[in-house]
């Protein structure tokens, strides 16, 4: 590992992993899976793809002394970022995007969650990926309403969807490299406030089952998400037709 910056958040220094790190993060994140109410929240990495993260995408690493209390990603893999593109572009009305690699990874040390560590690594990875002039993809299981707050929070915007299998179906959270220099707070605000220019939907009530389906269907509409609360998520759409 590198450290990168001694008390980068609070008292924790922030570190990139290293393909020697391979055992010592795979353990980690192992751990901290075991222990989420939900362990589909987090699908875990094949050995090699881990390790092809951790060679040739950019991996943190936030310490508290020596203690790794969590982690957050980039994959840098190039075919992997078309793959996610499409994706996304297969669920729109419009080509939205050529490439979007994924941030992943995403993981806080249980005894550490709610601090806003999760929040630092997310606004760490926009950052690097506002510098590389990449855009990132975050995806997150459709039920994960925590996780995808945390995404939006950062800017970002859920514009694919993906079914795996039965118990896992995923959203997919784009933020381009060149968007929204504020939070994604102000953004949504200012859009809620805009009905001339905006469709807005924010008050659909469904069962978990039905969530990939009614997200499909409105982002084939031309909809995207912006924002959620209380298992809800915000859906707007430029009155024109145009795509976010």
């Amino acid at each position: 590992m590198i450290l990168l910056k001694e008390n980068a958040y609070k008292s924790y220094s922030l570190c990139q992993m290293q393909e020697s790190d391979f055992l010592y993060v795979k353990k980690f994140l192992d751990e901290q899976r075991n222990q989420l109410d939900k362990i589909e929240f987090f699908y875990p990495y094949k050995d090699e793809e881990l390790k092809a993260v951790l060679s040739d995408g950019v991996f943190w690493g936030m310490f508290d002394g020596k203690r790794l209390i969590a982690t957050f990603a980039i994959d840098l893999d190039e075919e992997y970022a078309k793959q996610i593109a499409d994706i996304i572009n297969s669920s729109r009305k419009t080509s939205v995007v050529d490439k979007a690699y994924e941030s992943s990874g995403l993981m806080v040390d249980a005894e550490y969650r709610g601090h806003g560590i999760a929040g630092f690594l997310m606004q760490t990875a926009v950052e690097e990926a506002r510098l590389r002039k990449i855009n990132i993809c975050g995806v997150v299981h459709t039920l994960n309403i925590a996780s995808m707050s945390t995404f939006f929070s950062r800017g970002f915007t859920l514009q694919g969807v993906w079914n795996m299998r039965k118990g896992y179906d995923f959203v997919y959270l784009l933020k381009r490299y060149n968007e929204y220099a504020n939070n994604q707070g102000l953004i949504s605000e200012k859009l809620l406030q805009n009905s001339e220019k905006y469709d807005i939907i924010d008050n659909i009530e469904y069962t978990e089952p039905d969530k990939v389906i009614i997200h499909k269907e409105l982002l084939a509409k031309g909809y995207y998400g912006i924002s959620c609360k209380n298992n809800r998520i915000t859906f707007v759409r430029d009155k024109k037709g145009g795509n976010l």
